[in-house]
């Protein structure tokens, strides 16, 4: 099956290897132990002046998560409104962050990946082949549901590296 995507989404679909639902799957106990460990001094950490804590990461990664499922979802459904595009630094200021409590998120997190597993379970090849846009480029479902997985990795890996 085809991956269509706009080139920005290319990193992020590059981080997956094999099945999808395997690595969708395989990242749900991951991120929960992932957030649910860090340590508290580090929750409001930033590792440079203006960049986002690692509270406001997390809940940038839920958010886009949210976004790329509603944006599957759209596409599968035959949505014909124009599917927008996010700010994700006004997403991170609006998110009240920092009152979030760090198991709450990552047991949102948790419940959030799993509702998301269970509609892509459902979807068959037909469906993950549609194409689309979204913020005026063109995308697939199924490119969503490699974003979503990869999207978590890319930040994954900025957290162990510039946050723990």
């Amino acid at each position: 099956m085809k991956l269509v995507n706009a080139p920005f989404y290319q990193g992020y679909i590059d981080l997956i290897q094999g099945e999808i639902g395997k690595a969708l799957e395989a990242q749900i106990q991951e991120l929960t132990l992932m957030i649910s460990n860090i340590p508290e001094s580090k929750w409001h950490y930033k590792y440079e002046a203006g960049k986002w804590t690692v509270a406001q990461l997390i809940r940038h990664c839920i958010d886009t998560e949210r976004i790329m499922a509603f944006r599957a979802l759209s596409l599968s459904r035959d949505e014909n409104a124009i599917l927008p595009g996010y700010a994700e630094n006004d997403y991170a200021a609006a998110s009240e962050y920092s009152s979030l409590n760090q198991l709450k998120m990552a047991d949102e997190y948790y419940h959030l990946r799993k509702c998301n597993l269970s509609l892509f379970q459902t979807m068959p090849n037909k469906i993950l082949s549609i194409e689309g846009e979204a913020d005026g480029k063109p995308i697939s479902v199924l490119s969503l549901w490699y974003i979503i997985a990869g999207h978590w990795k890319h930040h994954q890996n900025i957290l162990n590296k510039r946050y723990l």
